[in-house]
């Protein structure tokens, strides 16, 4: 056998499992620098979010919601200087004075809403929605961080592992632009309802110094039972912000 044949089967042995060592080493890097890159932003992640819920838009802001809900389109205006079920009141339904069964209506869905807030501080807002525990950093590049992370959502604890969000950050001003959670498997909130899309999008900008939510999106289809399916979207867009007086 000739030295070059030796030399060449020799070769042909050993350099595959060369390669494999380098493979494995190289994702026990990337591995370890994107939990280091993780851990480098998570403060970051975890002020952002503190600013954000540092915000209460019932109390210290005027604005105006423009609501998109099952073919509607609905103006409620919210000022801070009203009674606590009353800051937010509803102006026009496609255009028209809503009558007094409606009213009636949107306030007893503003009770529900106002009581159904946690009074734990900690079981509320973004802070608690966003487990920075679960944090991971995607993407950095072009001013922007990109993370995902395990959601909290109330009525949807059970079902944590179904459900995956995304968090993009402005890295420049290290200000949240965008939260979104989505659900990555079928959901059951309650007894014979079944979620087959569950999506929620919010979207923050600057307003006077501020990051204040602009626009909040809401997405369920599924079955109530073993007939009835619904498809619900809801899209809200604030604006015309003007900060209240202390």
């Amino acid at each position: 056998m000739s030295w070059l044949r030796i030399r060449v089967m020799y070769y042909a042995r050993v350099l595959p499992r060369c390669v494999a060592v380098i493979t494995v080493c190289c994702c026990l890097l990337w591995q370890g620098n994107s939990v280091a890159q993780t851990s480098d932003w998570a403060p970051i992640v975890k002020a952002a979010l503190k600013n954000l819920d540092a915000t209460n838009l019932d109390e210290d802001w005027y604005f105006t919601m423009t609501v998109v809900e099952k073919g509607e389109l609905q103006i409620i205006r919210s000022d801070p200087r009203r009674g606590t079920y009353e800051k937010r009141q509803l102006l026009t339904v496609d255009g028209i004075a809503p009558d007094s069964q409606r009213l009636n209506e949107f306030h007893d869905k503003e009770v529900k809403r106002i009581t159904d807030i946690d009074p734990d501080p900690d079981a509320r807002g973004y802070g608690y929605m966003v487990d920075t525990q679960t944090l991971e950093l995607i993407e950095a590049s072009d001013g922007y961080a990109v993370f995902s992370f395990a959601p909290r959502v109330k009525m949807l604890e059970d079902s944590r592992d179904q459900l995956r969000g995304t968090l993009l950050l402005d890295s420049t001003t290290q200000r949240i632009d965008e939260i979104e959670i989505i659900n990555t498997d079928k959901l059951s909130p309650a007894f014979s309802v079944t979620l087959d899309t569950f999506r929620l999008g919010l979207f923050f900008a600057q307003e006077q110094g501020e990051n204040l939510l602009q626009k909040l999106e809401s997405h369920t289809a599924g079955k109530m039972g073993f007939l009835k399916s619904f498809d619900a979207l809801v899209i809200v867009d604030f604006s015309e912000y003007t900060r209240a007086e202390p």
